[in-house]
């Protein structure tokens, strides 16, 4: 089976369409979107629109997503800005979706989240030793995958003190470790943070015991043209222009 693992969408309509044209072409039997679907850019519904016409797709709840279905946004600076412009703009039906998300899903020996194990009642970043620890503590699983940092890694736990982190780049093909266990982030959709702005993406392939890493170029000007026209804060539409 190969699995599409994608994550941190933010509402970027432009860059979710071309993911999908891309993956299109991957022979994928399956995705999973680790969620922060919304967020941050001016298309939030089409978004969410467009995603649940892809078959045999699973989501998991982000924080952007939580935030924005919710009563309470307990989010700062431009993040909170943005959200509080979706919360206006979502429809009743898509703010519903976004509250029946899952914290996480697991599959045999694969977890998908979004940040972490813990879902809502923590969402540290897997970047650190102390925090990657405490993640491989908090899983079983063979193999973890996640998003939120918005930056593509292969995180493998050599034994209790030692974990090797790569930063695989666009047609990487990561061998699963046989034995270690390993978290594979799959970078983000729509809001890259890692001085790349393609979009990025993981698929990871049962049968073969791989993991391929893809970036796709979309119309990122388009897409931070309609930031700017929205009235969001231009960080966000910069951002796009400089995977930053």
């Amino acid at each position: 089976m190969r699995i599409a693992v994608f994550s941190d969408v933010h509402s970027n309509l432009e860059a979710l369409s071309a993911f999908i044209e891309h993956s299109m072409t991957r022979n994928i039997h399956r995705y999973v979107c680790l969620g922060d679907i919304v967020g941050y850019g001016a298309n939030p519904n089409q978004c969410i629109r467009l995603l649940q016409s892809i078959p045999d797709i699973f989501f998991v709840l982000g924080n952007h997503d939580n935030a924005a279905g919710s009563e309470i946004v307990a989010m700062n600076g431009d993040a909170g800005r943005a959200i509080l412009w979706t919360k206006r703009r979502l429809t009743l039906q898509n703010t519903g979706f976004l509250k029946g998300m899952s914290e996480n899903i697991s599959l045999e020996n694969l977890f998908f989240c979004h940040a972490n194990p813990s879902g809502k009642s923590d969402w540290y970043y897997i970047a650190e030793k102390a925090y990657i620890s405490r993640t491989f503590f908090r899983s079983r699983a063979k193999i973890l995958f996640a998003g939120h940092t918005h930056a593509a890694a292969v995180i493998t736990r050599k034994n209790f003190f030692c974990v090797y982190i790569r930063k695989p780049e666009n047609g990487a093909v990561v061998p699963v470790a046989s034995l270690n266990r390993q978290i594979f982030n799959c970078g983000s959709i729509g809001q890259p943070r890692d001085g790349d702005p393609r979009a990025s993406y993981i698929i990871y392939d049962s049968e073969k015991s791989v993991v391929e890493f893809h970036r796709v170029e979309y119309d990122h000007k388009r897409a931070a043209n309609k930031i700017l026209a929205a009235g969001l804060p231009g960080l966000l539409a910069d951002r796009l222009l400089t995977g930053s």
